[in-house]
């Protein structure tokens, strides 16, 4: 009886031992497991890797590092490919930032440490963003082509910093071949006035904004493009031949 009783205070005490130790690995494997933040310093790092040895801290080029990052240390941890990693710019430190965790972030000491793989994955990625933006002028211009030879004049995609601010004359292209006229007033560098879906008589007030290229009106994307005279020109890009066609208002700079 004493023997059995025995047994069994060891059975429990091992039980309880190894749950403690059980739950404090867990713990730590947990605790390992959540995304913290860290800064590397990559200033020297992009300059040996660069075409410019002598770039200053505005010239820097962290995008390709960053994709080199994303796609050379386990890529499925990544926010793109719906991970909880992060990774972030510090222009001012000449550093980047990363929310990952333990492993990951073991994984990008070793990869910015061989600067031989970092080089050869920065010239990749530098080659992808190449033939992405190569794409994307090309998909553009096929937009601007037919409209351009439509309206007889040359078309200039806009810059990010386009003047939109005031009241544009605007003619929508119908697919009846018919000119529908209407104004738009852009009041501040968020809101612009358009007329009401229900009404046309009236105006709503909607959300806008401008890139290089585009403009985006509640939601909906044109690819804007501007002539010689600078008269704005918003193609959407499911109809293009739905374009319109704006000008200033006469009381408009």
């Amino acid at each position: 009886m004493l023997f059995a009783c025995l047994c069994v205070a060891g059975f429990l005490a091992g039980n309880r031992v190894g749950f403690r130790e059980g739950y404090a690995s867990g713990q730590a494997k947990r605790q390992a497991e959540d995304p913290y933040p860290k800064v590397y310093e990559v200033g020297d790092l992009l300059r040996s890797t660069g075409k410019d040895a002598d770039a200053t801290t505005d010239q820097l080029e962290y995008d390709s590092l960053m994709a080199a990052i994303e796609t050379s240390v386990f890529p499925g941890e990544w926010e793109a490919l719906g991970g909880d990693c992060c990774i972030g710019v510090f222009p001012q430190l000449e550093a980047i930032y990363v929310n990952a965790t333990s492993g990951v972030h073991d994984g990008i000491g070793t990869f910015l440490d061989d600067l031989s793989s970092v080089r050869l994955a920065v010239a990749e990625a530098q080659a992808e963003r190449r033939d992405m933006r190569r794409r994307q002028e090309e998909w553009v211009n096929s937009m601007l082509q037919p409209v351009s030879e439509k309206l007889g004049e040359d078309l200039v995609p806009i810059d990010a910093d386009f003047d939109l601010l005031g009241i544009w004359d605007v003619q929508r292209n119908l697919s009846d071949g018919s000119v529908e006229s209407s104004q738009w007033n852009f009041i501040d560098a968020d809101t612009v006035e358009v007329p009401a879906p229900e009404d046309a008589n009236k105006t709503t007030s909607v959300w806008y904004f401008v890139a290089a290229g585009s403009v985006v009106v509640s939601g909906k994307p044109y690819i804007a493009a501007k002539t010689k005279r600078d008269t704005l020109v918003l193609i959407p890009s499911n109809q293009p031949l739905a374009f319109m066609v704006a000008r200033r208002g006469d009381d408009e700079p």
